[in-house]
Order: C-alpha cells, then sequence, then structure tokens
C-alpha cells in the first residue's frame, strides 16, 4: 500500500508542478505593455529658435505646451505660435493655431484647428491676414502650403480660394483654386 500513495502522491505533485508551470508562462506571456499614452517628455512655455550661420533668427516655434507620446512617432503642441523673420530681423509673418504636431525629423510642422497666418504691414507691402483650418509649414525649405479654403484680408480687399501655397524666401503665394476676391482702392488723403 505504501507504494501505491508514493507513486499517487508523486503523480499529484507532478501534475500540480505542470499546471504551475502552465500558470506562470501563461501570465509572463499575456503582461499588459505598459501605458503607451503617457507623455515620454512634457514642456511648458517652449520656445525654439532657428538661426542662420550668421546667428541671426530665421524662425521661431512657441507653445504653452508641448507633448510626446511614448507610442507616436512626433510631438503635439496646444496653441502653437511660428514666427518668420527678415534678414534684417523684422518679422515677417506670424502664424497661430489651436493645436500643432511636429515630425519627429523635424521636417514637418502641421498647424490645425483656426489657423491665422498675419503679416504685418510695412513700407512697400499692406498687412495681410490669411485665415484657415490647416497648414504644413516645411521650415528647412521655407514653405507651406494647404489644400483648405483659405480666405486672406487685406486693408482694401478680400480674397477666398481653395488651397494655398507660399514660400517665404521668396515672397510669393499662389492661390490654388476656386479663387474669388473683392478690391477697393484706397482713396486719396
Amino acid at each position: 500500500m505504501s507504494n501505491v500513495r508514493y507513486l499517487a502522491t508523486i503523480t499529484i505533485l507532478a501534475f500540480l508542478s505542470g499546471w504551475l508551470l502552465f500558470t506562470v508562462e501563461s501570465s509572463l506571456r499575456n503582461t499588459t505593455q505598459p501605458d503607451q499614452h503617457v507623455p515620454a517628455l512634457y514642456i511648458d512655455n517652449f520656445l525654439a529658435t532657428r538661426t542662420n550661420l550668421q546667428g541671426f533668427r530665421e524662425y521661431t516655434l512657441s507653445a504653452p505646451h508641448l507633448v510626446q507620446l511614448s507610442d507616436q512617432q512626433g510631438t503635439w503642441v496646444e496653441q502653437p505660435r511660428f514666427e518668420i523673420f527678415s534678414d534684417d530681423q523684422r518679422q515677417e509673418w506670424l502664424i497661430d493655431a489651436e493645436r500643432g504636431w511636429i515630425a519627429a525629423d523635424n521636417q514637418i510642422i502641421r498647424l490645425e484647428d483656426a489657423v491665422n497666418l498675419n503679416r504685418p504691414a510695412s513700407s512697400d507691402k499692406p498687412a495681410l491676414s490669411i485665415s484657415t483650418r490647416q497648414v504644413m509649414i516645411y521650415p528647412e525649405r521655407g514653405e507651406l502650403e494647404t489644400d483648405a479654403p483659405v480666405l486672406a484680408e487685406t486693408p482694401n480687399g478680400v480674397l477666398s480660394a481653395t488651397g494655398l501655397k507660399a514660400y517665404w524666401h521668396e515672397e510669393q503665394m499662389e492661390l490654388l483654386s476656386d479663387v474669388r476676391g473683392s478690391y477697393v482702392p484706397l482713396k486719396p488723403e
């Protein structure tokens, strides 16, 4: 009888060992990944400045909040402000939006939701304000574009269009399609 008890005990222990090993392996295989939606990087009052070889500002990008999530390529910014400067350090353009995204390689900046592009008046150009819903900025090339509807306003005219391309180094802008507008010449003083 003792051999039977001995064999039964060994069989039960072998079964429990197998079950324990199976349970441990299963739990190791099914472990959940850590939450990938936690910020890997979070910055308040963010400001980045790009300078040319002479050390003068080409553009700045600032925002009250910048967040990079660990599972995403790129970085999200809240209320981004993109400023473009001329060679003599005058502000050429100011671009504001509700939110934006910066590609991981910093080659593309996408601004979204209530995007406003403003060029201040200068001695040779009137003030210009453009509103749209999304703009792609290519800082290295000095270009921006959108295929969304745009509304451009100057002191004496209004233009609406679908799509826009701008080249700030060449000071050129192209409205792509469905261009409509009104122009009222300024009265001489």
